[in-house]
């Protein structure tokens, strides 16, 4: 997705005065995880490679904006409305398709971004709206709304462009608290898809909102250690051995009642010690329906367990010790391959490799080890 986003135009609106914040200052220069919202926001958008950012602001100076040098700033209107026909109208950035999100939304999600985007260019929808679902009772001048048919409708939300711009001008509408709006005026002229979103997407509106979000970031790492090591046999035919799910040739074989990949074994235990588990032999002994097993489902048992917790991986460091084979060569085919497995971006892996400079049991060839840290973050 890193080149479309380039060419992808993101307005991201920052221009409220936080009236119901109760602060003298702005509410998107408060801090969330050490950086205000709006920089986390700016630094979210340039990690996902977005190019085209025009940030709308009013109160708010430059001065307060980290790394702006390369951001389209126009100055926003007395409501939103006014300050999203702003960007469209006045921005210099030209593109098919523009996401509108709002600054006060510091959890913004690449999954939802990367699933806006694929419903406008593959799906060729005209708006894409994330929303989440109402679990609360919702009451009315004393009478029950039915939850089931209420969406809680989110950003960023996602336009082509012409049409968006089309509508604002149409309607010239300034009380719209939300884009899609205009398309919903449409009745069944417009292809609109509502995206389920499942992550948290809090936006802050009150101090408290704010305070209880920091308490709940904070208290929702969790970490584990994994090891694993296995006897190692040197073989004068070509063989091979795995990890981190590839096979890579080698002048060793690994002596194993599985398929023998450290690596792997490393990152499962590292997983169940992070969500408090017992180890991989508590749950595949050393019986006969595990013998040769794929290491993947060793993996796979943690992951699903994880994905029960609601947590994904923040990041995963691996040291890996042998003297043979060598790792260097095989670092990044490992590294896509634990990309895939675990289901998460490149960046967060790590991988180190050492030799045990020929000292003790590893030193002499004749075993390998494995050492895995990881952190898991909420979903």
């Amino acid at each position: 997705m890193t080149l479309i986003n380039s060419k992808i135009h993101f307005i991201l609106l920052a221009g409220g005065d936080s009236l119901r914040f109760s602060s003298n200052t702005n509410k998107l220069l408060a801090k969330f995880k050490n950086k205000n919202l709006l920089t986390h926001n700016i630094d979210f958008l340039k990690e996902l490679k977005f190019k085209k950012i025009t940030v709308v602001i009013n109160t708010i100076k430059k001065a307060n904006i980290s790394n702006f040098d390369d951001l389209e700033i126009i100055k926003g209107g007395k409501t939103r409305s006014e300050s999203v026909k702003n960007a469209l109208n006045k921005s210099k950035f030209k593109s098919k398709y523009v996401l509108i999100h709002d600054a006060a939304r510091p959890l913004n999600s690449q999954k939802i971004i990367n699933n806006i985007i694929k419903n406008l260019i593959e799906k060729q929808y005209d708006c894409v709206v994330p929303f989440s679902r109402c679990s609360d009772t919702v009451v009315v001048n004393h009478e029950n709304l039915d939850r089931e048919k209420i969406k809680l409708i989110k950003t960023p939300q996602g336009f082509v462009k012409n049409k968006i711009i089309y509508l604002h001008k149409r309607y010239n509408e300034n009380k719209l608290t939300d884009d899609s709006q205009l398309f919903r005026n449409e009745k069944n002229k417009y292809k609109i898809k509502y995206l389920l979103q499942n992550e948290i997407n809090l936006k802050i509106t009150y101090k408290d909102e704010l305070n209880s979000l920091n308490k709940l970031i904070r208290n929702n790492f969790l970490a584990g250690i994994g090891y694993d090591i296995h006897k190692t046999k040197k073989t004068i035919k070509n063989k091979f051995i795995k990890l981190g799910g590839v096979k890579i040739k080698s002048k060793i074989k690994v002596i194993s009642h599985s398929d023998g990949d450290v690596v792997l074994h490393a990152i499962t235990d590292s997983i169940l010690g992070a969500l408090s588990q017992r180890d991989i032999g508590t749950y595949f002994p050393n019986t006969k329906r595990n013998l040769n097993r794929n290491s993947i489902d060793f993996l796979n048992y943690a992951l699903k367990k994880m994905t029960f917790r609601k947590m994904l991986i923040n990041n995963i460091d691996i040291m890996i010790v042998s003297e043979e084979p060598k790792i260097n060569p095989h670092f990044e085919i490992i590294i896509s391959s634990l990309s895939k497995l675990l289901k998460t971006d490149k960046k967060n892996i790590t991988i180190k490799a050492t030799t045990n400079e020929k000292s003790g049991l590893i030193g002499s060839g004749d075993f390998i080890a494995c050492w895995s840290n990881v952190s898991l973050k909420v979903n």
